[in-house]
């Protein structure tokens, strides 16, 4: 009985609940030895409906998973040690070490050489996309030193090209 219950949609169901307190409210009503039948009708209702609920909510609840299968997080933001390297490359550059400065200069170069490549017009001159001061530190030697300002101004302009 319970299982074909279970089966019917929601509005099916609540008729048939609703089928249950109109019997229950004229049992009440013809036995006059149960007591004020108005408010036995009105409890019945309120005990149909209630487990008219329950049931719908067991119906709705999701299967708990138990597995012990845990994913990986996402790292923390600044965990990458690509990032930390090019920071303290960018720190130590700012001091004059040499190995320093040249990472940041390949960095950069790469970084123009890929926007160069995207830029709509591949035959235009390398000083007039990346700007007079880009090409000519990108055309210096590797380890010529590179001050805070300029890294962002580079970084702006190379954000600039896409």
């Amino acid at each position: 009985m319970i299982r074909r219950l279970t089966g019917l949609p929601p509005a099916q169901q609540f008729v048939v609940v609703l089928g249950v307190a109109v019997a229950v409210g004229a049992l009440a009503v013809s036995v006059s030895a149960l007591g004020d039948a108005g408010m036995l009708l009105a409890s019945a209702a309120l005990l149909a409906a209630l487990a008219n609920l329950a049931q719908w909510l067991w119906q709705s609840r999701q299967s708990t998973d138990w597995d012990n299968t845990f994913s990986e997080s996402a790292p923390p933001r600044g965990v990458d040690s690509r990032i930390s390297r090019l920071a303290g490359d960018v720190r130590e550059a700012g001091s004059g070490t040499a190995a320093s400065a040249t990472r940041v200069h390949a960095t950069l170069s790469s970084l123009a050489a890929d926007r160069l490549r995207q830029h709509p017009d591949p035959a235009a001159e390398a000083s007039t996309v990346l700007g007079r001061d880009l090409a000519a530190y990108l055309a210096a030697p590797p380890s010529t030193r590179i001050t805070a300002a300029q890294l962002a101004a580079f970084t702006t302009t190379l954000e600039e090209l896409s």
